[in-house]
């Protein structure tokens, strides 16, 4: 296959076959038996080819663990829909156990939501699913769509999962003050990097692999940068505290695996300043 990837679409299988990878162990922390049938050769293929996949391995299940938990929180402060954008070959309305009369839609590129139609044809979701094509680089378009999302919810939860990283500072701002405008869209669940070191971690392989997928987020505080939108935390889950809480250790390497054993206190400390998964609402 190419060694970079083409499109932003095949960042979906690429994530969906790390959480397939993750299903295959006899440990795995989840259980999305879904991914590896979506994922394909294809995503097969993207998660050997990764630098570093250990790593991507590593954040792709902490991140999917930490938003299953804080799904499960706004379900139980009563929200009665989750509007998932740029949902990818996500699963969790087939695996998750989520609530009958809960309404999720999807919205994604219509190739990515043409091939899980026909995919999942057979397969039923646990709530009530509907899946819409949809670009959302378009502003007007967009704005159009969450509004009358909104007026079909009553307290919705929205999910921007892998979303922001591919966004500049400027259409992140434009997405978070469009989805906060919708008065029915009470929470808001993202992961966040410091984007100080979203691409200075990666490697010649990796800048090469994301070359037509780039980064571009780049705000250095990001709960900041939306705080700024009026969006206040409800939860915040630091990676390295989820990964505890599973079980897992990061993958680092030299130096900063001697770092951690030296300085246990202050490399953790650091390191939660940097990323993990958020919840804001109103």
């Amino acid at each position: 296959m190419e060694t970079e990837f083409q499109h932003i679409a095949d960042t979906a299988f690429w994530v969906a076959g790390f959480r397939a990878k993750e299903t295959g162990r006899p440990d795995a922390v989840f259980k999305d038996p879904l991914a590896k049938v979506l994922a394909g050769d294809r995503g097969k293929e993207m998660v050997a080819i990764t630098p570093n996949a250990a790593l991507m391995n590593f954040s792709v299940v902490v991140r999917t663990t930490a938003i299953d938990r804080l799904i499960e929180r706004a379900i139980e402060d009563g929200i009665d829909a989750v509007i998932n954008l740029g949902a990818g070959l996500d699963t969790r309305p087939y695996r998750m156990p989520l609530p009958s009369d809960l309404t999720w839609i999807e919205v994604d590129y219509a190739q990515i939501i043409e091939y899980k139609n026909t995919i999942l044809a057979d397969e039923k979701p646990l709530c009530n699913l509907r899946r819409i094509a949809a670009d959302l680089e378009w502003d007007e378009d967009r704005r159009a769509l969450l509004a009358t999302l909104g007026k079909q919810a009553g307290k919705a939860l929205v999910i921007t999962e892998g979303v922001v990283t591919y966004l500049d500072n400027e259409q992140a701002s434009i997405l978070s003050k469009d989805i906060f405008s919708i008065p029915t869209f009470q929470y808001w669940i993202q992961e966040y990097l410091n984007g100080g070191y979203r691409n200075n971690g990666l490697s010649k392989k990796g800048r090469k692999l994301l070359k037509n997928t780039p980064f571009r987020f780049t705000a250095a505080k990001p709960i900041d940068f939306f705080k700024n939108d009026g969006w206040k935390v409800k939860e915040n889950i630091y990676m390295l505290d989820e990964a505890d809480r599973i079980g897992r250790k990061m993958p680092l390497r030299f130096p900063w695996n001697l770092l951690i054993r030296i300085f246990p206190g202050k490399i953790r400390e650091g390191a939660n300043k940097r990323f993990g998964i958020v919840m804001f609402e109103k």
